[in-house]
C-alpha cells in the first residue's frame, strides 16, 4: 500500500507576493515538513478546494481539478477529510451531531439510516475515546479533544484522503504522544490514507512512510521519509533535531522497581528504556534519542553503567559546520571533528554504540 502514488500534484498559487509551487507524487502515508511560512497550510486549502490554484490534482483515478481543462471539483465533492488546527467544529452543536455532520443524512434526520451506520459510528466512537463527550459542546473541551471530535467527523465522511494540519500543536507531552499514536493506529490498523503537514521533523519520521520538504513555496525534497530527513538541508535547517534516531519496536516486559522497560526493536536486538507507563507487553511503540546522545566505541566496551551497546559499521560521515554526524546501521551518533580524528573513524569501520537507558524517549504509542 504505501509504495503505491496516491496523489499526484502540480499547482501554483499565488497571494500577497508569496507564490506556492509544488509538483509531486505521494503515497497514501506522507507528511509536508517545513517552517512557518512554508507555505503548508496553503497547500492543504488548495488540496481541499478551499483556496485557488492553477494546475492539476488527481487522487488515485480521480482529477479534483485541471485548470487547463476547465475541471475544478467544490470541496464537497473532492472527498477529502480536512482537520485544520482549531477543529473548526459548529460551536451550537454537541459533540454527537458534530460528528453526524459527517453524514449529511444522518443530521438532517437525527437518526441513523442503517445499522451498519450506527454500528460504524459506534465503532468510531470506541476508537477515538469519545464515549463520555457525545453530549458536550465544542466549548466544554480541551484542545486534544476538540481534535478528535474533528478527526471522527472527518472520518465519518468516509474520505478518500485525509488531511491533518499541525495533529499535535497547541498539546503538552502527553497529550502529543497519544495524538501521534492514534495517527499512527489509524494509519496501520484502518489504513486510511492520509497527509499530514507538520513543523516536526521528529513528527514527519514518526508518523509518514513519505516526506515533502517545503520551504519558502517551493519542493526541497520529496522521497521516502528516512532518506529526505537525513538530507544535509534537513540536518542544518533543524540543528537542534539533526541527527534523531527513531525507531520502532514492540514492549516485552516491564521492570517497575528498577523503573524501565524492555523494547524489542523491529530491526532486532533489543533495548533498555525508561518505565513506559500504561503501555502493556506487545504494544507498539516508537522511541527516540538524539544523536548526541549516542557515544561511540572503537573496541568492544565491557564493564559499563549503560545498558545498551549495539554492534554497527560505519556508513557514511556527514560534516555540517562544527559537527560531524556517524551514520552507522541506521544509527546517527554526533561528534566533534577531533573526536573523529581521535578514533580513527571512516567508513567501512565496525564501531559500538552506547546509548544509556534514559537518554531514550517515547514518540508516539
Amino acid at each position: 500500500m504505501k509504495d503505491q502514488p496516491l496523489l499526484h500534484l502540480d499547482v501554483r498559487a499565488d497571494q500577497a507576493g508569496f507564490r506556492l509551487e509544488v509538483q509531486a507524487s505521494l503515497g497514501p502515508a506522507a507528511a509536508v515538513l517545513g517552517p512557518s511560512g512554508a507555505g503548508k497550510t496553503t497547500l492543504l486549502e488548495v488540496l481541499a478546494g478551499l483556496r485557488w490554484a492553477k494546475g492539476r490534482i488527481r487522487l488515485g483515478d480521480r482529477v479534483l481539478q485541471d485548470s487547463e481543462e476547465g475541471v475544478y471539483l467544490p470541496p464537497e465533492r473532492r472527498q477529502l477529510g480536512y482537520v485544520p488546527q482549531e477543529g473548526a467544529l459548529f460551536p451550537h452543536l454537541s459533540v454527537r451531531r458534530n460528528l453526524l455532520f459527517g453524514r449529511t443524512s444522518s443530521l438532517r434526520t437525527h437518526r441513523f439510516q442503517s445499522p451498519e451506520e450506527r454500528r460504524e459510528f459506534e465503532r468510531l466512537v470506541e476508537a477515538l475515546d469519545l464515549g463520555g463527550l457525545l453530549e458536550r459542546v465544542p466549548a466544554s473541551l480541551s484542545g486534544g479533544e476538540r481534535r478528535r471530535v474533528a478527526l471522527g467527523r472527518a472520518l465519518l465522511a468516509r474520505p478518500q484522503l485525509l488531511l491533518l494540519d499541525e495533529p499535535t500543536t497547541g498539546l503538552d507531552g502527553e497529550r502529543a504522544r497519544a495524538a501521534r499514536g492514534l495517527v499512527q493506529r489509524l494509519r496501520d490498523e484502518l489504513e486510511v490514507p492520509m497527509l499530514l503537514v507538520t513543523h516536526r521533523p521528529e513528527e514527519a519520521l514518526a508518523l509518514a512512510h513519505e516526506v515533502l520538504l517545503l520551504e519558502g513555496g517551493r519542493v526541497r525534497a520529496c522521497g521516502p521519509a528516512e532518506a529526505v530527513m537525513r538530507r544535509p538541508e534537513v540536518l542544518a535547517s533543524w540543528p537542534e533535531w539533526a541527527g534523531e534516531n527513531q525507531v520502532r519496536g514492540r514492549v516485552l516486559r516491564h521492570d517497575v522497581q528498577a523503573g524501565t522497560s524492555t523494547v524489542q526493536l523491529d530491526d532486532g536486538p533489543t533495548v533498555s528504556v525508561p518505565l513506559i507507563a500504561g503501555a502493556e507487553p506487545g504494544a507498539e511503540v516508537v522511541l527516540g534519542v538524539g544523536a548526541e546522545e549516542v557515544l561511540i566505541a572503537t573496541d568492544q566496551p565491557s564493564g559499563l553503567s549503560a545498558r545498551n551497546v549495539l554492534g554497527a559499521v560505519i556508513d557514511e560521515l556527514v560534516t555540517l559546520g562544527s559537527v560531524v554526524y556517524v551514520r552507522a546501521g541506521g544509527w546517527y551518533a554526533r561528534l566533534t571533528p577531533a573526536a573523529v580524528g581521535e578514533l580513527e573513524l571512516e567508513t567501512g569501520r565496525p564501531i559500538w554504540l552506547v546509548i544509556k537507558t534514559h537518554s531514550w524517549r517515547v514518540v508516539a504509542l
